[in-house]
């Protein structure tokens, strides 16, 4: 069967260059990647309020990106990809876990970030990009965005940002978390790349 493109109507593809615009000013942001959250003074110019000292290893993400920072902050090995994921302002990172060992050195846990998304199309570059990183080898297992639980009074959905393990024979958590970080540090680059390319046909 030939694969047709949608019949796209001129209010949705407003929408859609709308939602791609959304990553377009990402070099151009002026305010700190954590939100009004973040009130730590910079070490190079002394403000509370610059983007100098900003990054996905700033020591403070998993108690600034925190709902509960005082009992409940960011896991240390996940806190670089939730800070990436909310750097680009289109995911709303809700949960999240670094991965863990069970019994025996298994794999129990693997590392993942629930997320809000309003827009199909941020899911779709989310996923094609990580699509992208697992065919040039950057990560080792694929990774994908899922639906995931949503509870019953919520009436929003969550999504889940996961590796697609196979628990039969299952990566080691290092693994794993090294592609966490790989993914953390090409995630923008690659997003607002995509996000750029689709522009240009909608």
């Amino acid at each position: 069967m030939k694969q047709a493109r949608s019949a796209v109507s001129d209010d949705h593809t407003a929408i859609i260059r709308e939602d791609l615009e959304a990553l377009f000013g990402l070099d151009r942001e002026t305010n700190r990647p954590c939100g009004t959250h973040c009130h730590r003074v910079c070490t190079v110019c002394g403000s509370t309020d610059c983007r100098c000292g900003c990054s996905r290893t700033c020591a403070d993400i998993p108690h600034v990106l925190s709902g509960d920072p005082v009992e409940d902050p960011l896991e240390a090995g996940i806190a670089p990809l939730v800070y990436e994921l909310n750097r680009l302002k289109v995911f709303h990172p809700c949960w999240s876990c670094e991965g863990h060992y069970g019994s025996g050195d298994r794999l129990w846990k693997a590392p993942k970030v629930w997320f809000y998304c309003r827009s199909v199309v941020h899911l779709r570059l989310l996923s094609d990009s990580l699509t992208e990183l697992h065919a040039r080898n950057i990560v080792g297992v694929p990774w994908q965005v899922r639906l995931t639980y949503s509870k019953a009074d919520d009436p929003d959905t969550m999504f889940s940002l996961e590796p697609v393990v196979d628990w039969s024979d299952a990566p080691s958590l290092d693994a794993l978390q090294a592609d966490v970080g790989a993914i953390a540090e090409h995630l923008c680059g690659m997003v607002t790349g995509r996000a750029r390319i689709l522009y240009r046909h909608a």
